[in-house]
């Protein structure tokens, strides 16, 4: 952009030209695309996965026994409290 400094150089000046249509490939308009493909009609399920079984209560009971014999530190708790508190 120029910047005139008299207002007879402004009207002297040749006004501009439009710009020229850029450069395309016959055949193409430019903005356009295919069209996305609808979803098949039929539906198919996943396969379902089976869940690993719980654990019972005597296999974690003897889980924290052998973890408690590994670790060898003294540890107090009182077994009749835990019951207590964590029976079903």
């Amino acid at each position: 952009m120029r910047l005139y400094t008299n207002i007879d150089e402004f009207l002297a000046s040749q006004p501009a030209t439009k710009p020229g249509q850029p450069a395309t490939k016959p055949g193409t308009s430019p903005g356009t695309r295919p069209t996305p493909s609808r979803p098949s009609p039929i539906r198919r399920d996943k396969p379902s996965t089976e869940p690993a079984p719980k654990a019972k209560l005597k296999d974690v009971m003897e889980r924290f026994k052998t973890e408690l014999r590994k670790s060898e530190t003294p540890i107090k708790f009182n077994l009749t409290k835990l019951k207590a508190k964590y029976n079903d």
